[in-house]
């Protein structure tokens, strides 16, 4: 069994270095720790699952290649534990087998796995999901920014992809080229989604605006078909979808938000900015759009 290994130095050794010259030192010792600890975890699963088969050199040399790590080995690697709302805005379909398609889930299973970490994960409704980020129950997630966010967690620099807020309506009915536009009308949402920062313009009273909530995005353009209502608000995924599978003659829409989406990581996870470092540095290399596999728009 591998065990534990004690930092041989530590920064405070760099006394007599400026301090830049230390901050500097701090950060190559940061990042040499992670890969040190990644290596030993690596090194612990190897020599659990082939304790019997590999040769008694080998793990020597695995041993003797670990006293150089200036880190603590896990016996057990820390657990990302992934939040995502259980309303989709990526997917709405189910797969053959009856599980939920959820392309974010996909893409961050195999973000994390790729990275040396356990994986977990849990779906809330979007409230509950904030505020399980907010109190560290799950400590990852890919979402849009919220200022809620700010003082727990710690969100990537770059976003890892984007979505579309969208607003449907037929040919005739005149086109919203900007929010306030949508003083006065009749709109259908879906239920279970809060859509962000436009939640205070549509519940606004002053702003007269009659909503009719439907339960599914399918219902929600079966209703704008029938003239229940002249607008449809939407994500663009799941609206795609619906699309494909039940097209609507002459149907238009105007994007509402273009939205950034971000990998998130509470600030709680042993060594968080050095891992979401190291985890924007592996999504540059992976095929974003082949995991998502979203859909393309229809021709209206």
């Amino acid at each position: 069994m591998i065990v534990a290994v004690i930092c041989f130095f530590r920064a405070e050794s760099f006394t007599s270095f400026s301090r830049n010259h230390t901050n500097q030192l701090l950060d190559v010792r940061a990042r040499y720790d992670l890969a040190c600890t990644k290596l030993a975890n690596w090194a612990q699963r190897l020599s659990v699952s082939v304790r019997h088969k590999i040769a008694p050199a080998l793990t020597q040399n695995l041993l003797a290649t670990l006293l150089f790590c200036p880190a603590v080995v896990y016996a057990n690697p820390p657990t990302i534990r992934y939040a995502h709302p259980n309303q989709l805005v990526f997917s709405t379909l189910k797969k053959e087998n009856g599980e939920r398609n959820n392309p974010l889930l996909r893409l961050a299973k195999t973000l994390i796995q790729q990275a040396g970490f356990d994986f977990e994960s849990v779906s809330y409704p979007a409230a509950r999901m904030f505020h399980s980020m907010d109190q560290g129950y799950a400590n990852f997630s890919i979402l849009v920014y919220s200022p809620s966010l700010d003082k727990c967690c710690l969100m990537s620099k770059l976003p890892i992809t984007t979505t579309q807020l969208r607003i449907y309506h037929k040919q005739e009915t005149p086109r919203i080229t900007n929010i306030e536009l949508l003083a006065g009308k009749r709109i259908i949402t879906i239920r279970g989604y809060s859509y962000g920062q436009l939640k205070p313009v549509i519940s606004n009273p002053n702003n007269n605006i009659a909503l009719s909530p439907a339960i599914t995005h399918t219902s929600a353009f079966a209703m704008l078909e029938k003239g229940r209502a002249d607008y449809v608000l939407d994500y663009k995924q799941p609206s795609i979808e619906v699309l494909q599978l039940h097209p609507i003659p002459s149907i238009q829409f105007e994007i509402l938000q273009e939205i950034d989406v971000h990998l998130v990581i509470h600030k709680s996870f042993p060594n968080a900015p050095l891992v979401l470092t190291e985890l924007e540095r592996i999504i540059e290399t992976m095929d974003i759009a082949g995991l998502l596999d979203l859909p393309l728009d229809p021709v209206f």
